[in-house]
C-alpha cells in the first residue's frame, strides 16, 4: 500500500482550527451525535481510566475482546486494550444514543477499526493508538490516523523535534489510508496534518483527509500557549 505524503501546504495550522477542552467526564453532556463534518472528537485516556472499570469492560467487551485482552502476554497491555474498546464503545454510545455493548466495533486488517450500529447515519472513522500509559482515541466523518512517537535519549533540539513530528505524521498518513484506495489517489488525496498537545516526551499527529475546523478535546490539560494545537510541519 502506498502511504499518502503529508504536503506541508495541506498542514492545518493554530488559527485555522479551533480546539474546545473539556474533562473526560464530560463526553456523555458534551457528545450527543457523531461528529459533524469538518469536526474531530478526541479523548486522551489513562490505562487506568476509571470509568472503564472491570464490571464495565466485562458487560461492554465482546467474547473475543475479552479473551484477546487475557491471552495478552503482557497484562498491563492487556488491560490497556480493554479500557481503550471499553471506553470506544462509551463514548461512541453517548452519540449514537444506545448503550455501549450494543455498538458494534469490528477489528480489520492493518489494526483498521470499523463501527456499525442501525443508528449510524453515514461514515464514522475511528482511530485508536497507544504510547505507554496513554490511550488516544479519534472519531471523524473523515478518514482519520494517529500517529504518536517518543523521544529519545538524547534527541533534544529543533531539528531532532521535527523528525519526530514528521514520523508521527508518516505514520498517522499510513494509518489514515487503511481500507481506501492505494496508488495515484491515494496519493492525490487531500492530506492534513493536526500536532496533539500529548503529555511528557510523546509527539502526537492526527492526520486527515479533509479540512477539520473544531476540535473537541477530552482528557487534555488547555496547554499554555494559544490553543495549543500548532500544526505538524
Amino acid at each position: 500500500m502506498r502511504m499518502p505524503p503529508i504536503d506541508p501546504i495541506n498542514q492545518l495550522h493554530a488559527t485555522n482550527v479551533s480546539w474546545r477542552y473539556y474533562d473526560l467526564a464530560k463526553s456523555r453532556v458534551q457528545i450527543h451525535e457523531p461528529p459533524a463534518p469538518g469536526e474531530v472528537c478526541l479523548w486522551l485516556v489513562p490505562s487506568e481510566f476509571r470509568f472503564a472499570s472491570a464490571s464495565n469492560i466485562g458487560n461492554w467487551l465482546s467474547l473475543a475482546e475479552r479473551k484477546r485482552a487475557r491471552l495478552h502476554p503482557n497484562s498491563a497491555l492487556g488491560r490497556r486494550f480493554s479500557v481503550a474498546r471499553a471506553t470506544l464503545r462509551l463514548v461512541l454510545s453517548h452519540m449514537l444514543n444506545c448503550e455501549p455493548q450494543d455498538v458494534g466495533v469490528e477489528d480489520e486488517p492493518d489494526d483498521r477499526v470499523v463501527v456499525t450500529h442501525p443508528n449510524v447515519e453515514g461514515a464514522i472513522h475511528v482511530d485508536v493508538a497507544y504510547s505507554g500509559i496513554w490511550i488516544v482515541l479519534a472519531v471523524a466523518s473523515a478518514k482519520i490516523g494517529l500517529g504518536l512517537t517518543v523521544e529519545t535519549t538524547g534527541s533534544q533540539g529543533a531539528d531532532a523535534r521535527k523528525l519526530m513530528w514528521d514520523e508521527a505524521a508518516r505514520i498517522g498518513a499510513r494509518r489514515a489510508e487503511r481500507g481506501g484506495e492505494s496508488g495515484e489517489n491515494a496519493s492525490q488525496a487531500d492530506w492534513h496534518g493536526i500536532t496533539l498537545p500529548m503529555p511528557g516526551g510523546i509527539c502526537g499527529v492526527l492526520v486527515v483527509d479533509k479540512p477539520v475546523a473544531r476540535v473537541q478535546a477530552f482528557g487534555w490539560e488547555r496547554p499554555l500557549e494559544a490553543e495549543g494545537n500548532a500544526a505538524a510541519s
